[in-house]
């Protein structure tokens, strides 16, 4: 290391100097992990509970090629199912707040069925900070290829004429399924700007 990059590190030599390093190391520290932590929140909060979120479908999108597709039962409300695409992470999330209040499993399967179309992923319940409840999480590498694969078996579902049904299990804490129907009114609406940016 040369002299000009030992400032950086060691204003004073000796006992002084020593503790100034140790204090430089901490708070380089802290700050990893609170940026580490900033981006965690980043992209999970899609999927928390959101006052603003109006009853129905709608469509959260931003400039760095993200859609998230999400249906709220009541204003305000926990969305009961989100599903994003995060094209510049290559990732494919899927969440539900169709859980209840309940303990952790890590190994559950969510379907989204209409007809004989079906989209099924695994991933786990959780304890989501953000929202304050349970939640089920899924998250898929995806890179383009993948993405429309997924795309392929998803849009069925969505582009259905009758409700889907969403399925999960185990969806309660004693093992059975939990199955509620989601009402397509309005998807049709916001679905093509979701299936641009995620699928194409």
């Amino acid at each position: 290391m040369g002299r000009g990059s030992n400032r950086l590190y060691n204003c004073r030599s000796g006992p002084e100097g020593t503790v100034m390093n140790a204090r430089m190391i901490v708070a380089a520290s802290s700050l990893l992990v609170v940026t580490g932590f900033a981006l965690a929140t980043e992209l999970a909060t899609p999927a928390a509970a959101d006052p603003g979120d109006k009853p129905g479908w709608s469509v959260n999108t931003d400039p760095r090629r993200r859609a998230f597709l999400q249906w709220v039962q009541d204003d305000g409300g926990p969305r009961m199912i989100m599903l994003g695409c995060l094209r510049d992470a290559a990732m494919f999330t899927t969440m539900s707040a169709a859980v209840g209040e309940r303990d952790e499993f890590k190994k559950v399967k969510l379907t989204l069925s209409n007809g004989p179309a079906r989209f099924s992923v695994d991933g786990e319940t959780t304890q989501y900070p953000a929202g304050g409840r349970s939640s089920f999480i899924s998250d898929l590498d995806a890179d383009d290829t993948r993405m429309r694969a997924i795309g392929r078996r998803l849009l069925p579902v969505l582009e259905g004429t009758g409700d889907i049904t969403l399925t999960i299990e185990p969806g309660t804490p004693s093992g059975a399924a939990a199955t509620r129907t989601i009402p397509i009114a309005g998807l049709a609406a916001v679905l093509g700007r979701f299936q641009t940016i995620c699928f194409r």
